[in-house]
């Protein structure tokens, strides 16, 4: 795997709670980056890489808003039915392959990463092309979902357990953890489909609690997710400024 100093371009991750604002914060950082003509990569190199895509990967769809243009390659995890690894997680969801405590935890950890595992030589690619990636939901996303029945020596021997297993995707320039309450995420999604997670309120509270943990012993940059949209879309675009050197 190529290390970062070999590449020209920048990985941002937007992690979070379920309903801590990622899709949206993505979708803000995605526009004011193409607006502002930051990536350095040739729209000839951008589109041959488009070309080598898994599955039907970027179609639209309704829970998929990714696309690649100008520079920017705005990438979500789980692809769901563009790709095939994306069909596995969404399968897992909808309960078609038994219910979460049914299954083992390590294949679960395993079904998320060969979604984004798919992609590893294109982001790669990408990356050392001088390509933006703004990533909503990346390997960390494992960390905040499958270590919530852990806890103490064992909660710490799995999360590098964890670790491991997406270790060979590129690491990322920056992830941004937006932290919200259990209790305001869960009015957030009052209105909302959810899916087998959603639809577990202790499970999103627990994972909630383990997201917050998780993000204080990785280093990652803690947003409050509760402010203002706009405030925290200003806190995001002053923090990637400083890591594009604007």
């Amino acid at each position: 795997m190529e290390s970062q100093e070999d590449r020209k371009g920048t990985l941002i991750v937007i992690e979070g709670p379920d309903a801590s604002g990622k899709e949206t914060q993505t979708g803000r950082i995605v526009e004011w980056l193409r607006e502002g003509g930051y990536s350095s990569i040739k729209s000839q190199d951008e589109r041959r890489l488009e070309n080598r895509m898994p599955g039907c990967y970027p179609s639209r769809g309704d829970k998929v808003k990714d696309s690649i243009d100008q520079g920017v390659w705005r990438l979500s995890f789980p692809t769901y039915d563009q790709t095939p690894g994306g069909r596995v997680v969404e399968a897992y969801l909808d309960g078609s392959l038994g219910s979460r405590d049914s299954l083992d935890a390590d294949m679960i950890v395993d079904i998320y990463a060969a979604d984004r595992k798919q992609f590893k030589y294109v982001i790669e690619e990408y990356l050392r092309l001088g390509g933006i990636i703004v990533c909503d939901r990346y390997r960390e996303a494992n960390l905040i979902h499958q270590l919530v029945d852990f806890s103490g020596d064992e909660w710490e021997k799995k999360l590098e357990k964890v670790k491991s297993v997406d270790s060979d995707l590129p690491d990322a320039d920056k992830v941004f953890y937006l932290d919200i309450s259990p209790e305001e995420a869960l009015n957030r999604m009052e209105d909302r489909d959810r899916d087998m997670h959603e639809l577990d309120e202790e499970y999103l509270r627990k994972s909630n609690t383990n997201g917050a943990k998780v993000a204080g012993a990785e280093g990652w940059e803690i947003v409050d997710g509760s402010q203002d949209i706009d405030d925290v879309t200003e806190e995001l675009r002053n923090q990637i400024r400083e890591i594009l050197k604007l």
